[in-house]
Order: C-alpha cells, then sequence, then structure tokens
C-alpha cells in the first residue's frame, strides 16, 4: 500500500507537469481578511485542496514547505465537498488521525492525533477542557474556515500540549469583498438544518468589516430516543484602525441540547463485536430512560486579536479570548450483565462548568544578519482555567427487592420515576499558566534552521469532596522547558526534506479515583520527513518518519473509567504519507497512508496485568484513504460534481489489557453536486449537492474500552444541501 501511495504521488506530479495549470475560470475565492496581518497566512492555492502557508505551526506567517514539521490541512472547499458537519468528519481523511467513537457523539469531538489526544486550539488560543473533559466546547463545523492537524510535539511554542500533535482550527472572519450565503440542509433522521454567512464592508471606505454565521439545526440520531438540537451564532468584527493596525473582535454562542443523553449507547461486547444468543444488538438500540436520560451544553466565547507593524522589521499582535461553558448529564447505562441478554442499569448525573482567560503576547522581526535571514518571534501568554465537575452516586435500577433487568432485545423504557442522584464527588480545580518562548527561523540559503524553547510555570489547586465526609485539597506545581531543534532544505525543484527533534509538557486536568492529582506528560519527538510541490501545480505531497515516547500517560480507570490511571511510558513509531493534489482541471484528490506501530514499554508499578509490551489504545496499526473528487468543466453537464471517497482502518485495542481486537473496517462515502446557474442565469449561486457516508451501510464496532462498553459505529446517512450565495 505505501509503495502503491508513493507510485501514485510520482504519477500525478508527472500528468500535472504534463497538463495541468492553475485555473480560476469556474471557481470562486472567498478572500479571507484576518488580522492575521497577512492573507496568505491561510493561503490555499485557488479553490483546491491543498495549503500553501500556516501560521500555527510556527506563529509566523510561513510556507508549508518550509516548516520542519507534519502538517495536515483541511480547507473549507474539502470540508463542503465532503459534506463533514463535524471535526470529527472533516479529518477522517487524514493519516494519524483516530475518530475514538465515530462521529456518533452529539456532545464532543473525540479524537486521538498518533495515538494521543490533542489539545485543541481555536484561532490560536487553547479551548477549555474541564476535569473530566466534559466542559469542552464542541466547535461548529460551519463556522470554520480551515482545520490544521500539526503532528509531533509543539510545546516549544504553545506550551500545554501532548505529543502527538493539535488541532489549530481557525474561524471564518470578516471579507473585503461582500458574501451572503443561506443553506438549507435535510436528510437521514429527520434532519432539518438551516444556515446562514453574511460578511463584507460595513462602509464606503473598507474601514469596517463584519461577518455574521449561524447554524440551527434538529434531528434524530441513529439511536432511539436520541436526538440532537443546537443554536450556533458567530458575530465577528475587524476595524482597520491604520494601514498597520487591525482589530478583530469575535464571538460565537452554541447552545446544545439532546434528550437521551447525547452520547452514543453503552453496550456489551457480547452482542454487538460478538454475537450472543439472540444474535447482535441493533444499531438504533437505546438502554437509557427516555424520561430521565438528558444533555445541554451552553458555550460562549469571546475575544479578540489585534496586530500591530511597527516598521519593516517588528510586527506585534495580543490575542485574548474568555471562555464559558455550562454542562450538564444525565444518563443511564449498563452496569453488569445478569446474562448475555439482560443487563442491570444504573443512572448517574455529572454536570461540569470550565471558565477560562488566556492572553497571547507575540513580536515577531524579520531581518537579516550577514549572509543568514532571520524570522524571530518573541512570545508570553497566560492561561487561568477553572472547572467544577459534581459526580453523583450510582443508582442502581431496582424493582422491588431485585435489580431491574433490561432485555436488549426486547427492551420496555419508562415507568422508573427517576431523579437525580445524591452527589457523591465534587471536585473544584483552579489551574494558572505562565509560559515564555522565542523561536528563530534562520535561512542560510536553502538551508533553514529552526529553533524554539519554551518556559512554562503551572500551578493547579484541586479541592476533592466525598460522599464519605472526606475533603481534601492538593496543590501541583510544575516547570517545564520545552523546545524543538529542526533542519530543512529546499531543493529548486520544489523538495524540502527535513529533520526535526521537539519535546511536549502537558498539565493533566483530572484526579484519579482517590482523588490525587494527575502528573503532567512529558514526551519527546524524532521525526524526518520530506514534502514536495511540484512547480506551476496546486499540489502538495509529504511523507515522514517519526518516534514518540511518552511518559506519565493517563488511561481510563478500568475500576471507574470516569476517572483516569498513568500507566507510565509509552511509545510509538510510524510513517505517514498524504497527497493533496490537483491531478487535472477540475479533479482534485486527498490521498493518504498511516502506518502506526504502539507499545506500552513501562508501568509505574510491578506489571502484574501483563500490559508491558501490549499496543495503546485506539491505534490501528493501518490507515488509508482516498477521496477522488471531479467536476464537469464543458458539454451540457457543465457544472455536475461527483466524488468518492474510501477509508480503511485496520483493528483497534479498546483497552490496555489487549482484551479483545476490534475488526478492522472499510468505508465508502460518496457526492453529487450541481451548480444550478449552469442550467439558467435565473438560478445562479445556488447549488443543491447529495453527499453519503458510509455507502453500503457496513455494521461495526468503532470502539470498546471494557466488556460492557462497546459502541456501534455510524449506520449510512445521507444529506441533501440546497445552498444560495450572491
Amino acid at each position: 500500500m505505501v509503495v502503491a501511495l508513493a507510485g501514485m504521488a510520482v504519477w500525478a506530479g508527472a500528468v500535472q507537469a504534463q497538463t495541468a495549470t492553475p485555473d480560476t475560470s469556474h471557481s470562486t475565492t472567498l478572500p479571507v481578511v484576518t488580522v492575521q496581518g497577512a492573507g496568505a497566512a491561510s493561503a490555499t492555492l485557488g479553490d483546491a485542496y491543498a495549503a500553501t502557508r500556516s501560521r500555527s505551526a510556527t506563529k509566523s506567517d510561513t510556507a508549508i514547505l518550509d516548516t520542519p514539521q507534519t502538517i495536515n490541512v483541511v480547507t473549507r472547499t474539502e470540508m463542503d465537498r465532503q459534506g463533514s458537519n463535524s471535526v470529527v468528519q472533516a479529518l477522517r481523511y487524514t493519516p494519524g488521525v483516530v475518530g475514538q467513537y465515530a462521529d456518533t457523539d452529539v456532545r464532543y469531538d473525540w479524537l486521538t492525533v498518533r495515538g494521543f489526544t490533542p489539545q485543541r486550539y481555536l484561532d490560536g488560543l487553547v479551548l477549555p477542557f474541564g476535569i473530566r473533559g466534559y466542559a469542552q466546547p464542541r466547535i461548529e463545523a460551519y463556522g470554520l474556515e480551515r482545520i490544521e492537524v500539526l503532528k509531533g510535539p509543539s510545546s516549544g511554542l504553545y506550551g500545554q500540549s501532548g505529543p502527538g500533535g493539535i488541532l489549530a482550527m481557525t474561524s471564518k472572519r470578516p471579507t473585503e469583498e461582500r458574501l451572503n450565503e443561506i443553506g438549507l440542509q435535510t436528510g437521514s433522521y429527520g434532519r432539518a438544518q438551516t444556515s446562514f454567512d453574511f460578511s463584507g464592508p460595513a462602509d464606503e471606505e473598507g474601514k469596517f468589516l463584519y461577518r455574521i454565521t449561524g447554524v440551527g439545526l434538529k434531528s434524530d440520531t441513529q439511536y432511539d430516543y436520541i436526538d440532537d438540537k443546537r443554536a450556533f451564532i458567530a458575530p465577528s468584527f475587524t476595524w482597520k484602525l491604520s494601514p498597520d493596525t487591525q482589530l478583530n473582535i469575535s464571538a460565537q454562542y452554541q447552545h446544545i441540547e439532546s434528550n437521551g443523553g447525547g452520547g452514543a449507547p453503552v453496550l456489551p461486547y457480547i452482542g454487538t463485536a460478538e454475537a450472543s444468543s439472540k444474535g447482535r444488538i441493533p444499531r438504533d438500540r437505546y438502554v437509557g430512560d427516555p424520561d430521565y436520560d438528558r444533555y445541554t451544553n451552553r458555550q460562549t466565547l469571546l475575544g479578540y486579536t489585534l496586530d500591530h507593524r511597527a516598521n519593516d522589521v517588528w510586527s506585534f499582535r495580543q490575542t485574548a479570548r474568555v471562555s464559558n461553558v455550562d454542562s450538564n448529564s444525565r444518563r443511564t447505562q449498563i452496569g453488569l450483565m445478569a446474562t448475555d441478554t439482560q443487563a442491570v442499569r444504573y443512572a448517574w448525573a455529572f454536570p461540569e462548568k470550565a471558565r477560562a482567560f488566556q492572553i497571547d503576547n507575540q513580536a515577531n522581526a524579520r531581518f537579516k544578519l550577514g549572509e543568514s535571514e532571520h524570522n524571530l518571534t518573541l512570545g508570553f501568554d497566560y492561561l487561568k482555567e477553572q472547572s467544577r465537575f459534581v459526580e453523583s452516586q450510582l443508582q442502581i435500577l431496582t424493582s422491588g427487592r431485585s435489580y431491574a433487568l433490561f432485555d436488549l432485545y426486547n427492551p420496555d423504557y419508562g415507568n422508573l420515576d427517576l431523579h437525580a442522584p445524591p452527589d457523591a464527588t465534587i471536585i473544584n480545580q483552579r489551574r494558572d499558566q505562565v509560559g515564555i518562548y522565542a523561536q528563530d527561523q534562520a535561512d542560510f540559503g536553502k538551508l533553514r534552521l529552526t529553533v524554539a524553547g519554551r518556559q512554562d510555570w503551572t500551578t493547579t489547586h484541586t479541592d476533592t469532596w466525598l460522599a464519605s465526609g472526606t475533603d481534601t485539597g492538593v496543590d501541583a506545581h510544575a516547570n517545564r522547558f520545552t523546545g524543538r531543534v529542526a533542519a530543512a532544505y529546499r531543493f529548486d525543484e520544489g523538495v524540502t526534506p527535513y529533520l526535526s527533534y521537539s519535546t511536549s509538557f502537558q498539565p493533566v486536568a483530572g484526579t484519579t479515583r482517590t482523588g490525587a492529582t494527575l502528573k503532567p506528560t512529558t514526551g519527546e519527538q524524532y521525526e524526518a520527513g520530506v514534502k514536495f510541490q511540484p512547480a506551476g501545480t496546486e499540489s502538495l505531497y509529504t511523507a515522514s518518519l517519526f518516534q514518540i515516547v511518552q511518559d506519565n500517560v493517563s488511561a481510563p480507570d478500568p475500576v471507574n473509567t470516569s476517572y483516569s490511571v498513568q500507566t507510565g511510558q509509552v511509545r510509538i513509531q510510524g510513517l505517514e504519507l498524504e497527497a493533496k493534489a490537483r491531478l487535472a482541471r477540475g479533479l482534485d484528490l486527498t490521498a493518504s497512508y498511516a502506518y502506526s506501530d504502539s507499545e506500552i514499554t513501562k508501568t509505574n508499578a510491578a506489571d502484574t496485568t501483563g500490559q508491558v509490551g501490549n499496543r495503546m489504545i485506539f491505534v490501528p496499526k493501518h490507515q488509508a484513504a482516498m477521496w477522488l473528487d471531479y467536476t464537469l468543466q464543458q458539454g451540457p453537464l457543465a457544472g455536475l460534481g461527483m466524488g468518492a471517497g474510501v477509508r480503511y482502518r485496520s483493528g483497534v485495542y479498546g483497552d490496555l489489557n489487549n482484551t479483545h481486537e476490534l475488526k478492522g473496517v472499510t468505508l465508502v462515502d460518496a457526492a453529487l453536486r450541481y451548480d444550478l446557474g449552469r442550467m439558467t442565469q435565473t438560478l445562479r449561486g445556488a447549488d443543491i449537492s447529495l453527499n453519503v457516508s458510509n455507502l453500503f451501510d457496513r455494521k461495526y464496532v468503532v470502539n470498546c474500552p471494557g466488556p460492557t462498553a462497546c459502541y456501534w459505529g455510524n449506520e449510512r446517512t445521507v444529506l441533501a444541501n440546497l445552498r444560495y450565495r450572491w
């Protein structure tokens, strides 16, 4: 498969060298004007899938080809053509990224990158997570301009992040040209969604720009009794104070509500991955209580970015944001199996809140020093996050003096008169983090050396109250220096090989089951790679080899998966390939492959479980994906577009003991779209599209961290869209 993908890249480059030239006669490019000081910082090649520049990886406007790090970018064009309604969906063709529950959880985007949970950033600032991860915002995909996956440790600039990588999302920002868009979407499970996106200058001089984006959704899901209702609105405003100074103020509010608890039903291994005496449990089976289970999430983000260019050398940026996330969850779940078809359930509640303030100050200088050219970045940032998590007692459902058995194949709902159980645990946590950092990108002709370093000081105070009467307070202090050293050499042919070494440091939010504060994780990565952008083409090919070692790794506590244990040390090494290519006029390709060899190398205590040598959870050895999209350019069907994709993931383990390996799965997606303006000028600006995920309705288990904690993957999903722009 690796050989095939490499051969495909060579063939594609040859085809492009002969036939492909940039064509914009039938494309619509939205000129995104951000306060980054340079629109090129988020540039793509026309409406192609390949991005050319990134600000996230280096905190300065840098060509991706010159950045000594693997960067996977999903553009707005690619998201639209693949029908991506969530961040998880947008990244399904990205190598090394795994959706832990596919896209069945309406509450959150659960992902791993190179085997680790990525820290999520929006517009350069980290998003709150809370103590247990329930008070994290789910970012609306329609409100994003692009998503970047920065592979490997980024602590040298960002501080608190794991070794696998970070997720850097960029919001839609005001445009200099007027944009008006409304959309309607319907499809599987009675989906009804409306969206709008309005942007442009607010005055004749173009000194003030605005944008307002919104989504309203009401839908059922593939599970009985679980629905998905949400409202999202994101206004932003840009003020050009002078030719050298810009201020952008942005806000977003989202309300998510789900009867049925929002999360996918948690099912037993026997009945999903393996058949029970009555076969397999239906994929729409709901195991909760419709009158009790409920999920709500209210999230508010308000921030600004101020950019100022002092002269030809120095520029300054300040970004700040206040975040507020308030989630409330009540669920009824399976506690144990009485037989292979009947379960004992329990009810519980686990509300969580998180408040965060953060500010990042950057100074950037571009100058020459002798024969070398430098791009120097200096920065200081501060984060304060306060979280509160409440977990109720587990109320076992009974009938008289006996357990109330729930038949998974003939369920009987209701008549339970459930109320929120008494509190069992209350945790209040406050975290303060201060960081200073510096980076120099020095060019010596075609050789670029990148050196970055950062010092972090983090203080975490955790108060834990237990129903038993225990009340404890724990202070944890973590100071760490992290960094990156890398070298890249750019050949004239558009080939850039690179080598890098980087380290990570991440304070871990949460406690163990006993109330102890979790230790910060530390990690390091060695990476060697090559990037190739054929001259005169709208394509980018990347390949990388890497090895990551992380200490103090967290995993679900097998006694109570709401808590974590730290298993010691893990290692993952692998290969990643990606192609973002315009093969010919109107023909676009995304292809990727990832090989990941993971291993638990140490545990904190005597290895009585035999976990040393086991594979990490949620890490498939092989991933491969390909999406091909073509738009007819001429003839009576000009404007008709079609796309098809295939995704493969090999088997994964859901638990550290590697008890059962879930089978691999291959899924097929398809898309059709048509520009109605090609039919008649009256419909100019209107287009329709149809997207189908899991076209052949493949039945598979996506995750199984325990014997009664398995999850079905997504069924076939059909979405129809009508969009009008003017």
